[in-house]
Formats: structure tokens, C-alpha cells, sequence
């Protein structure tokens, strides 16, 4: 029997080939699973017209939030449409959302987490965690680590940083619930630049808008909205391939998640237009025997 998400797979892929209008670009590059130019547009309903964080969720389910409420909302994978939603806390600056064990963790612009457990139920129930630094920050991106023992927070534009040369990434513990005091680690231009797929070698803005761990891949993708690029590292966040992103298509990435097949998902704000979601077939490389 196949499972929902080779389904989803197949029904991607036949709406794919059926897809009007989409690009095909001559001078930018895609990862090796992935054409960038070719995808399935999912547009949104206006509740998520700032959507900024998506997290897959089970075997069918994408969970999103946007940035001007606090709300949770549960999405059909395949159509966008809101199945569910939830408010979860006052309204703030909300940036992504992450899935650990049945528990929906929340990120604010200033590093506030929020746990949200049993989420969507009666019986939901938030708490809050305080970011370690008091300085002004902006922190837009989050990911679960691959053991699931910790989610790593990513500023967009913290004063401690050097302006658009760097991003540090800060940890916090999901067992004693605890932010390090101290960065875990920084995003640097020099050694991301060496990576550059594309012709174009104009200094990259180092600006994460969001993070996901490849379910098959193990790697991190990393996202950028400001300055529209799309970077690959290891699990140690070294950088492997960075790739420059059309605009046309990329109009604000803020949100990205895989299902459990590799196929990639990307929410664009609207800005202007229509808030969607951008799904790429995963295609990966086969190895010759």
C-alpha cells in the first residue's frame, strides 16, 4: 500500500507537468534533487497573507503561522486550504514554527519560543521561554537539530552581529529547556561565498529568513528572503552549495519544510499578490552501479 506521501509525490508531479507559466531560467543554478524553476504554485487563503513559518507535521499534514497574529493553522498539503486553527498567545512578531515529539514550538522576532503542547485541542496549553540577550535582534528562523534534542534559532539581524557579513545561531536545550547564554555558532559570508553556484558573485547578505533539515539528506536548508539565495550545509552547518533564487518566482520566501519524500515546500508572503506555497519534486541523483 503506498503511504500518503508517495500519493502526494505522484499527484505533485502530474500537477507539476500541467502547470502554466512556469519559468525556465538560463543564469540561475539548482541543487542537484531540485529544478527551482519548475514547481506547483499553491495559492493561499488571505488569513496567511503574511505566512512566515512553515512545519510538516505526521505523514499529510503542513502546520504555518504568519506574522501578524499568533496563530496555529493546519493546512491540506496537496489544495493550502486552513483544515484548523488555533490562537496560541497575544499577538506578536511570529516567524516560524518547528514539531518535536507532538509539541509545536513557536518563534518570536525577539527569540521568544513559545511550547505549545497539545496544540489545536481544548487542551492546548503555552508556555514561554525568554531569549538569553537583551540587545536589539531580529531572529526569524528555526530548526529542530536531527536527534531532536535541540532547536536552533537563527538571527536575521542582531546587533552583535557584523550588519549583512554575518548570522550567529543560538541553541536551545529541549530537555532542560534552556537557551545557551553564548551563540552556538555564526553564518559567515567569506566562508559561504566560496560556495556560490552562479556567475553572479556580488557579496551575499547573510540574512536567514528560514531553516530545514532534508529528511532524507541530512542537511540543513537554509533560506533567505532579503537577499534571495538558498544555502546547503552539513549537519555541523559547514557550507556545501549556496544558490541564488529568481525573484520572479521567489517573491518573499519566509516559510520552508519537506515532506517525508524530499519534495521541498516554500511560502511566499504576498507582497502585493497572493500568498503561496512553492512545492519542488525531490528528484535525487542516482548512483551508478
Amino acid at each position: 500500500m503506498m503511504y500518503f506521501s508517495q500519493i502526494l509525490t505522484f499527484i505533485i508531479f502530474v500537477n507539476w507537468q500541467c502547470t502554466p507559466g512556469t519559468q525556465k531560467l538560463s543564469t540561475e543554478l539548482s541543487p542537484e534533487a531540485y529544478d527551482l524553476d519548475n514547481f506547483q504554485k499553491i495559492l493561499l487563503e488571505d488569513d496567511l497573507k503574511e505566512v512566515s513559518g512553515l512545519a510538516w507535521v505526521g505523514e499529510n499534514q503542513i502546520w504555518a503561522i504568519e506574522d501578524e497574529s499568533s496563530v496555529i493553522y493546519r493546512l491540506a498539503p496537496e489544495t493550502g486550504k486552513i483544515q484548523e486553527k488555533q490562537k496560541f498567545a497575544k499577538n506578536n512578531d511570529i516567524e516560524d514554527i518547528a514539531w518535536v515529539k507532538d509539541v509545536a514550538w513557536v518563534l518570536q522576532s525577539d527569540g521568544t519560543l513559545y511550547e505549545v503542547s497539545s496544540p489545536l485541542t481544548k487542551n492546548a496549553k503555552t508556555t514561554k521561554f525568554d531569549f538569553p540577550i537583551e540587545k536589539k535582534r531580529d531572529l526569524e528562523a528555526m530548526v529542530v537539530s536531527e536527534k531532536g534534542d535541540y532547536l536552533y534559532v537563527f538571527c536575521k539581524s542582531c546587533k552583535w552581529d557584523k550588519g549583512t557579513e554575518e548570522a550567529s545561531v543560538f541553541r536551545f536545550d529541549l530537555t532542560s529547556k534552556q537557551y545557551e547564554s553564548t551563540s552556538f555558532i555564526t553564518l559567515e559570508r567569506g566562508e559561504i561565498q566560496k560556495h556560490l553556484a552562479n556567475k553572479d558573485k556580488a557579496p551575499l547578505e547573510i540574512k536567514p529568513a528560514a531553516v530545514a533539515l532534508h529528511p532524507i539528506e541530512k542537511q540543513f536548508y537554509v533560506l533567505s528572503s532579503t537577499d534571495k539565495w538558498l544555502l546547503i550545509t552539513d549537519l555541523d552547518f559547514d557550507p556545501i552549495k549556496v544558490y541564488r533564487l529568481n525573484p520572479e518566482i521567489f517573491k518573499q520566501p519566509e516559510g520552508m519544510t519537506f515532506d517525508p519524500e524530499g519534495n521541498m515546500y516554500i511560502s511566499n508572503e504576498a507582497r502585493g499578490g497572493e500568498p503561496n506555497i512553492l512545492v519542488f519534486p525531490y528528484h535525487p541523483i542516482q548512483m551508478k552501479p
